[in-house]
Order: structure tokens, then C-alpha cells, then sequence
């Protein structure tokens, strides 16, 4: 099979996103291939009868996984393989491929809740391609069982993308309006596709104090899928990131992702206020968040630069027990006139692949 591929971009509705989309694309693409794949893999912006599109050298669509991971992509529209020249012709053909389902419920899981502040799912979709492939059981999101968990969800961008995906994920959120926003408009999602469902909520409590509150979900599409065990969970704690060590095992997470306060229009919450230094909120959250994540997890957290800078960020976090493998500046994009954002991808210090997953993240064309 054709070892180059041509991934044809689908357009942001986000305009400022746009921008810089293909540099993040090409960024994602390098790291989640070369990490499930295991090894360097080339990738440069390229256009296609004037479209947007990613060339792709050494992902071999012969291999099982490498069509899905290719699908999954947060920017894939389409993905097109080149048929070999044939006498006479003036240049070699682009064929499309069918690529295998990645995807486990209707977008509007992602698109349909509106509200200021919101992450942009692309990007939301980048968070988690990445984070799951930094984790040595990255090849569990073929059956679901690889553990997601963001610890500031919000109103639940990042855990309806993990639902997509065919994952049971976890988040935490302080911000009660938040929660409740989130069990509303999930509940009516599953009425209006008709899912087999449940959805309770009930106090969530830790040695007899009163946290705030929990959600619990149980979803299946239909009643087959709930025969065979094959549904999914869901489980939202309304309470600061930081009691999480209480009330989750330690060390059983693969995959962590979190969209850090901003600090500017977005303040970080704590149990004595609301807290507006993104350095001190990662601080105490980050150790926090490292005895949760198994010793071969992987983590992807967005920052604001101009509020929290990736050498400061980095040595939060190496302070926690963990190191960043992504350079400063791989992710940078502006959001608006006071986010200038950037992503920082984490191991934990014995990760047993980190060597080896800071090499195929780097340009091996300029490296």
C-alpha cells in the first residue's frame, strides 16, 4: 500500500483559529502518527485544486490503525492515496479512501450547546488526539478503555468529544452553574436521539463534608449495544480540581487534558475564592493531577502565554513529577486580543516512551 497520503483539511468556522489551523494540524499529525506508530513521520501543509491539505510521507495505509488515526484527526475532511502513474498519463492520480467509522454519536454531542467561553471543538478534538497518544495504552481507544479524564470540564467539551470517541470519561468542575448546565443538556441530548439512558445526580460528599454535587451517566444508542455491555459512562464531580485525589485511584487515568484558566476573562475557582494566577492554580493543582495519571499517561494542557508562560508552566509541572516533551511555542495560536494560547504536552518523569515520543514529535526535516 501507498506509504503517502494527502489528508484533505475541513474548514474552521472559528476564523481566527483558521489562521493557523494547518500549522496545528501538521503539529498534531506528527505526534499522533509517529506515536502510535512508532516512528518519525513527515508531514507539510500542501494544497489540492486550491484546498487546504496535509501531505503525509510514512504512514503506510497497509497498517490497521493508521486509516483511523488518519480519520481521526481534528481537521480530516477527507483522505485521498496516490495511485501510481500509468503510461501516458501526465501525473499521478489522487484516489479517495474510505476511512473506518471513528465516531460514535451524532456532532451535535460537540456543536449544539452554545455559550461564552467555549473551547472550539477542533481544537477540543486536538487536545485529546494528543493526550491519548502520549499514553502507552493509546491503542485502548479502539475498545473504550482508555480512561480520559479533564479535571476543569466546564460545561463538558472535552468529555462529549471522549463520548464521540467511544470512551467512559471523567471531569471536575467547581463552577455549580456549570454543572448543572451540563446534566441539563446532556440529559435532553440523549431524550432527543433517544438513547438508552440514565442520568442521576446526587451530593457528592469526602469524609462527611459536602463537595458539591456528582453526575452519573450510563448511555447506549440502542438496546442491543445495552445487551452486550457495550455502552458507555460518564461521571462529572461538581468540586475543585484539587480534592480529586480524594475521590479518584491514584494512578488510574491514562489521559489527561485541561484548558487552564486564563486568567483574564476566565478566573481560576478555589474552595476560599475565586483565584486569578494561572502559575499558583497550576501549582497546587499539578501534583494533584500527576498521582491520578499513570506512570505511561500523557497530558495535554492549553495555557494563555500572556498570563502564564511556558517556562513557568514547565516548571510547575516538573515540580508535580512531570516533564514536557513539546517545545515552546509547537501550539502557539491567538484566540483574541488577550490569548495568545499555546498547548504543553506532559509524561510523567518515568514514562517509559518519553524519549522516544519527544523524537517524533520534532521536525525530522529540520532536525
Amino acid at each position: 500500500m501507498t506509504s503517502t497520503v494527502t489528508v484533505l483539511r475541513a474548514p474552521s468556522a472559528n476564523r481566527v483559529y483558521a489562521s493557523r489551523s494547518g500549522d496545528l494540524a501538521v503539529a498534531e499529525a506528527r505526534w499522533v502518527l509517529g506515536a502510535h506508530l512508532g516512528r518519525s513521520i513527515d508531514v507539510h501543509e500542501h494544497t489540492v485544486g486550491g484546498m487546504d491539505a496535509l501531505r503525509i510521507e510514512g504512514a503506510d495505509l497497509g497498517e490497521g490503525t493508521a486509516l483511523q488515526l488518519l480519520g481521526s484527526l481534528s481537521s480530516t475532511l477527507g483522505v485521498l492515496e496516490s495511485v501510481p502513474e500509468a503510461p501516458g498519463q501526465a501525473g499521478p492520480l489522487l484516489r479517495p479512501v474510505e476511512l473506518p467509522v471513528t465516531l460514535r454519536h451524532p456532532d451535535d454531542l460537540e456543536t449544539v450547546l452554545k455559550y461564552p467561553g467555549k473551547t472550539n471543538e477542533q481544537f477540543t478534538a486536538l487536545l485529546v488526539n494528543l493526550a491519548c497518544a502520549l499514553s502507552t495504552r493509546r491503542s485502548s481507544l479502539a475498545d473504550g478503555s482508555l480512561t480520559l479524564l479533564d479535571p476543569l470540564c466546564g460545561r463538558g467539551t472535552t468529555v462529549n468529544r471522549a463520548l464521540r470517541l467511544g470512551l467512559s470519561p471523567l471531569g471536575a468542575e467547581i463552577d455549580r452553574k456549570d454543572v448543572e448546565a451540563y446534566r441539563a443538556f446532556l440529559s435532553t441530548w440523549l431524550r432527543t436521539h433517544r438513547y438508552k439512558h440514565t442520568v442521576t445526580e446526587g451530593r457528592l460528599t469526602l469524609r462527611g463534608r459536602q463537595l458539591g454535587t456528582r453526575i452519573d451517566a450510563e448511555l447506549a444508542p440502542d438496546k442491543q449495544t445495552q445487551r452486550e455491555g457495550r455502552g458507555q459512562r460518564l461521571t462529572v464531580y461538581g468540586c475543585d480540581t484539587r480534592e480529586l485525589p480524594h475521590l479518584l485511584p491514584a494512578r488510574s487515568v491514562d489521559a489527561i487534558v485541561g484548558d487552564l484558566p486564563y486568567g483574564i476573562q476566565h478566573a481560576g475557582r478555589s474552595s476560599a475564592g475565586w483565584q486569578r494566577s494561572p502559575l499558583d492554580f497550576l501549582t497546587e493543582a499539578a501534583p494533584g493531577w500527576r498521582s491520578l495519571l499513570r506512570d505511561g499517561g500523557g497530558m495535554a494542557l492549553a495555557i494563555n502565554r500572556r498570563t502564564l508562560s511556558h517556562a513557568e508552566a514547565r516548571a510547575a509541572l516538573a515540580g508535580a513529577g512531570l516533564r514536557v516533551i513539546s517545545a515552546d511555542g509547537a501550539f502557539r495560536h491567538r484566540v483574541d486580543q488577550s490569548i495568545d494560547r499555546d498547548v504543553l504536552l506532559a509524561v510523567p518523569h518515568d514514562h517509559p516512551q518519553a524519549d522516544q515520543l519527544a523524537a517524533v514529535g520534532t521536525d525530522e526535516r529540520t532536525s
